[in-house]
């Protein structure tokens, strides 16, 4: 680049620093253009004169380019010195950086550098300077992204598994149930005559499939910088539908448009033939006579208790029961973790209510389903085309069927306490 002469007013406004290094790089500038005379009189064949006169004035640039960079090495250690003490404090018992490490450098060859107008020689300085964490300026920046995102803790789904499933094409489903029978067979004498009133009536009933829905607005700009984000709502509202349906299942109330349920179909608990009866009963106990109440119920031919759903805090203290010598209590009847009474299998949800317990033939009760869990994606809510914001939509079309003639095979316990001191003996 070619060198620009500064004014005298612009070097007066140059810092000592500043100042120093234009020198130097003037100097070189003009030992340059001199040499390029030297060398155009060479080719000229110039007197011996004029050579020794260019020869002298080469010497006194060269002299003045060693004096003008000693005078750019003081400065420089002039304004070193103005932040060497602040490195040392900020250093102190810490790694050396780079500026510690030169000005420490420049210390250590003094005697050399002073040597350099006369020697002509090159100062080497070996600077060794530590990186350490702060020479980064976020280290987070490159951190290690783990996979995934954690989800928080969220109600395991189980009512549906314990049903039969069925689908249907239409929105109401019928059954048809017997309603009454009379059995009237008698002893007859020989071909005497005889009389007879059996006889049975029909009843045609009619469940309608209802719905659960959840739908969530994101803007489609989220969807597009965060590839998980789209997984994480279509997630959530099925999972939401699917816990919907799972308290539906268990807790409806069977007025349109929530679901039938356990809880609409089922009898309440009443100790009948076993009041009184138990001695020292537990939650185990407990359970056994549900379960044979609703065998009685079903003439002990047609239902088998298979399910007990209570919530965890009874499944926990059932398990710790102990006698009078605090020992564990574990009836032949029952496996060593607590799971299976009998026929019967302890489930755990908090769905149940605490000191509640729901028990039933599980075989009795069907799930019917008009298609799957559909989840849908669309512009086309409000004014959600104009503002970029995508509905994510989930919804199911089901509900649960228990023929009348078997709504026997369920039994709910409202309170656990107090069943178990009806039946205590």
């Amino acid at each position: 680049m070619e060198f620009v002469i500064k004014s005298s007013e612009e070097i007066a406004n140059m810092t000592e620093e500043a100042k120093a290094s234009y020198i130097v790089e003037k100097n070189a500038h003009d030992l340059s253009e001199l040499g390029k005379k030297h060398d155009e009189a060479m080719e000229a064949k110039a007197s011996k004169e004029d050579l020794e006169k260019l020869g002298e004035e080469i010497k006194a640039l060269k002299d003045a380019r060693v004096d003008a960079l000693e005078g750019a090495l003081k400065a420089q250690g002039v304004e070193m010195s103005k932040f060497k003490e602040q490195i040392e404090k900020a250093s102190e018992g810490k790694p050396v950086d780079f500026k510690a490490a030169l000005l420490e450098g420049l210390n250590d060859n003094a005697e050399k550098l002073k040597g350099l107008k006369d020697n002509k020689s090159t100062v080497r300085l070996d600077i060794k300077a530590n990186q350490n964490a702060s020479d980064i300026n976020s280290g987070t920046d490159f951190a290690d992204m783990m996979p995934g995102v954690g989800q928080i803790a969220t109600r395991q789904t189980f009512m549906r598994n314990l049903f039969n499933q069925r689908n249907t094409t239409k929105e109401y489903v019928k059954y048809n149930d017997q309603e009454t029978i009379v059995r009237d067979a008698k002893n007859v004498a020989g071909c005497a005559a005889s009389t007879h009133d059996s006889k049975i009536t029909w009843q045609v009933r009619t469940m309608q499939i209802t719905k659960i829905r959840d739908m969530v607005d994101i803007c489609i700009d989220m969807m597009d910088d965060y590839e998980w984000v789209s997984s994480e709502i279509r997630d959530l509202v099925s999972t939401d539908v699917a816990l919907k349906v799972d308290e539906g299942l268990l807790l409806g109330s069977d007025v349109y448009p929530e679901l039938n349920s356990v809880d609409a179909v089922a009898s309440t608990f009443a100790a009948g033939d076993y009041a009184t009866s138990v001695q020292s009963p537990t939650l185990v106990d407990l359970i056994h006579v549900t379960a044979c109440q609703i065998s009685d119920a079903g003439e002990n031919n047609k239902f088998t208790a298979n399910y007990a759903l209570v919530n965890p805090v009874s499944f926990c203290l059932l398990r710790v029961e102990k006698d009078a010598n605090n020992r564990y209590l574990i009836p032949n009847f029952i496996t060593d973790d607590g799971v299976n009474i009998g026929s019967v299998q302890v489930i755990a949800n908090n769905l149940v209510p605490v000191n509640e317990m729901y028990v039933m033939d599980s075989t009795k009760g069907t799930v019917v389903s008009r298609r799957g869990t559909t989840v849908e994606f669309g512009f086309e809510n409000n004014d959600n085309f104009e503002r970029e914001i995508v509905t994510v939509k989930a919804y199911e079309r089901l509900n649960f069927l228990v023929r009348n003639v078997d709504a026997n095979a369920f039994l709910h316990v409202p309170d656990i306490a107090a069943a178990i001191t009806a039946i205590t003996a």
